[in-house]
């Protein structure tokens, strides 16, 4: 994977900005909360409004206004982590507030590059940019995927701390960066075969929970 070393970005004043304190604060893109709406509205209301429709002649309407409620309840469970996601760039470093774990501080003195990879979304050839803050030593300080963070997000973290920005010339393929660069990648890019079957396994779970929740003995009191 060729790389060139290119000028950081202007940086420009986000309206992020925290007047008085030296502060940007980033957040994911605002589409991610509403495709999660589209598909999770596609996927679920048909299905549970049918349910309910015929549920209620035999009246058994409870057992799917509680999967509805269970639905409803990961739903706005998925939408506070990534309301609350955000990275907070100030003078002495930056603090990541990720999904699933808890704020992660980098000194400002630990950074020392901007690795900035463009990867090809499945077989077509449409790319996703990829971000890696990295330390003197090339261990992973901070990581950005085009999927949830803007280009101008991007910029702005490049443009922040003053230090070499390293751009990959040419796109590479998912393969190709596990291949060359696996250290910088999350476990379930590193193994997207273990990925894939955890993903399946959380759904089929979910689909387990809701059975259980439909099934007539759950409201039989005893």
């Amino acid at each position: 994977m060729s790389e060139q070393t290119v000028a950081p970005p202007v940086p420009r004043r986000r309206r992020g900005d925290v007047a008085g304190h030296g502060q940007i604060v980033l957040r994911p893109r605002a589409q991610i909360l509403a495709q999660a709406r589209l598909v999770g509205a596609a996927l679920t209301v048909p299905i549970l409004a049918a349910m309910l429709w015929f549920s209620i002649p035999r009246g058994t309407w409870p057992r799917v206004v509680v999967a509805l409620a269970f639905v409803l309840a990961i739903y706005l469970l998925g939408w506070y982590l990534v309301r609350s996601a955000q990275i907070c760039i100030s003078h002495d470093g930056l603090i990541e507030r990720g999904v699933f774990r808890r704020d992660n501080r980098v000194p400002a003195k630990r950074i020392a590059a901007v690795l900035i990879v463009d990867v090809y979304r499945g077989s077509t050839a449409e790319t996703d940019r990829q971000l890696f803050v990295v330390d003197a030593a090339g261990d992973l300080l901070l990581r950005m995927r085009g999927q949830f963070w803007s280009v101008e997000d991007m910029d702005t973290v490049s443009a922040a701390f003053g230090v070499p920005v390293r751009r990959s010339e040419d796109p590479v393929t998912w393969r190709g960066l596990r291949t060359q660069s696996p250290e910088l990648l999350y476990w379930f890019e590193r193994f997207p075969l273990a990925g894939g079957l955890s993903v399946a396994g959380f759904l089929a779970l979910l689909a387990l929970v809701l059975i259980l929740l439909m099934s007539p003995e759950v409201f039989v009191l005893r």
